[in-house]
């Protein structure tokens, strides 16, 4: 996909039922864009020190003659087909449009006109669902959960339709459109209603073996099924962004994490409920497929199975004001990481300097029969999950990759996010402040992913049984 989908983003799609006054010249955006993108983001800067910048400058020219007829509901959505360009899928617009409570009640009223009954909805599905489809979406006509509330996606003139089948939210009504997609090359895109009915412009995509649906916002749908199928039967009830720990057998335990989005609080008491069975295994099979990404929450269990220090790393940052205010405040709390970066940064506005120079990391002792740890990916895997994979490497002897590459949304990291000048539309641009290492350029993860130890062909049902065997017979 090659663009992370945590930040939430809305465009009015053509089959979406209401619209939006305008809101933003998207022309004036575009320059605003421009001008942030090129101040900022070092990946730009580095294509020009090595004069490579002529296909960005062409492309530059294109869109600059296009985007006067672009309306304000599409601009963000334009300016992101231009920023594809760098495959880098740390490097995004999305936006927050305001609305009036006048729109967010028609919104709202438009919804609840159109309710469908739930046994028409499931009859259409259960016409569907064994309906072979013929792009990269096979398996989302079914049942799906955020853990609020119960989905069925049916298809209907060529759309992907999610309807809500039940809720536990008061307000909501079964029958209600919850989101309308099409397919697209890298998935889906389309629009997302919120529980307080205003919609959004989201993309996405399906992973894990056709069980997990992941978009913009953060959003995690589980999918609803037979609970024999292992990655179904890992599904968090509650909250689908939450991870699962599980004993297979003796020797084996599973533990499931589909997101590091997840609340942090929730995220460590799983851990610390599982604490002894953790301890206790032998193979320890961490499966991220479908993980795009958050926080590097994962720090919280990493002494389980680390066998070394992790060494020192710097990477590099573009000086700019914008990336100046962003290391600020982290000076707060690690004064002696972060200040050293801001003062180079006032003294060398617009050239590329050393980032961050992150210490070496002890782990605390810590006592475990773990003699493996696998670590089971797929082209999901972004961001946060792939730097996840590069700690864990780095922390322990112990650790193999399987499945299949990564999305490969590593190389440049560390996001910062700037509003653009768009009025009501509340268009923002993110741009990653940092790179990995200083090598990324020559020898980066981005173009093939961070590929697996241990690959694992798709026609492989069961990949974590395959896991299971291949320690089984070494």
């Amino acid at each position: 996909m090659k663009r992370i989908i945590l930040i939430l983003g809305f465009v009015l799609s053509s089959n979406t039922l209401l619209t939006q006054n305008p809101k933003c010249d998207c022309a004036i955006v575009y320059d605003n864009l421009i001008e942030k993108l090129e101040d900022n983001y070092i990946g730009l800067a580095q294509l020009r020190i090595l004069n490579k910048d002529k296909e960005y400058e062409k492309r530059k020219i294109e869109y600059k003659n296009k985007v006067s007829k672009i309306n304000s509901a599409n601009c963000a959505k334009y300016l992101q087909q231009f920023l594809s360009f760098f495959e880098d899928g740390h490097l995004f617009t999305f936006e927050l449009p305001k609305y009036s409570e006048n729109e967010t009640k028609q919104f709202r009223e438009k919804i609840k006109e159109d309710v469908i009954s739930t046994n028409s909805i499931l009859n259409t599905l259960e016409y569907e669902k064994k309906m072979i489809e013929k792009n990269g979406l096979d398996g989302i006509i079914g049942q799906w959960t955020d853990g609020k509330s119960k989905f069925a996606i049916i298809k209907d003139e060529g759309y992907y339709k999610a309807y809500i089948i039940s809720s536990t939210i008061e307000t909501v009504e079964p029958g209600e459109l919850k989101a309308i997609y099409k397919s697209t090359d890298n998935g889906f895109e389309g629009t997302y209603y919120s529980y307080g009915y205003s919609p959004r412009y989201v993309e996405g995509n399906i992973y894990k073996e056709g069980t997990l649906l992941v978009f913009t916002g953060a959003n995690y749908w589980g999918k609803i099924g037979d609970n024999s199928v292992r990655e179904i039967s890992m599904i968090h009830n509650e909250d689908t962004r939450l991870p699962v720990i599980q004993k297979l057998d003796n020797t084996n335990t599973l533990f499931s994490i589909p997101s590091f989005m997840a609340d942090y609080q929730k995220f460590n008491q799983i851990i610390l409920d599982n604490l002894e069975l953790l301890k206790n295994t032998t193979n320890l099979i961490i499966d991220i497929r479908g993980n795009v990404g958050g926080n590097a929450i994962y720090f919280s269990f990493l002494d389980a199975y680390a066998t070394q220090s992790m060494q020192s790393t710097q990477g590099l940052v573009l000086a700019s004001e914008q990336t100046k205010i962003y290391f600020e405040r982290f000076t707060k709390n690690s004064h002696e990481i972060y200040n050293p970066v801001v003062e180079r940064i006032k003294t060398n506005i617009g050239q590329i300097i050393n980032g961050p120079k992150y210490p070496i990391r002890e782990f605390e002792p810590f006592e475990s029969n773990i003699k493996n740890v696998a670590i089971l990916t797929d082209n999901g895997c972004m961001s946060a999950a792939e730097s996840f994979i590069i700690h864990s490497k780095k922390a322990s002897t112990k650790v193999k990759t399987f499945g299949k590459p990564t999305d490969g949304v590593i190389d440049y990291t560390s996001v910062n996010s700037i509003k653009l000048n768009s009025g009501d539309q509340n268009i923002y641009f993110g741009y990653p402040t940092s790179t990995l290492n200083k090598d990324v350029f020559e020898e980066g993860y981005n173009k093939t992913g961070i590929i697996p130890d241990v690959p694992i062909k798709d026609n492989v049902k069961d990949k974590i049984q395959f896991i299971i065997d291949y320690y089984k017979n070494k």
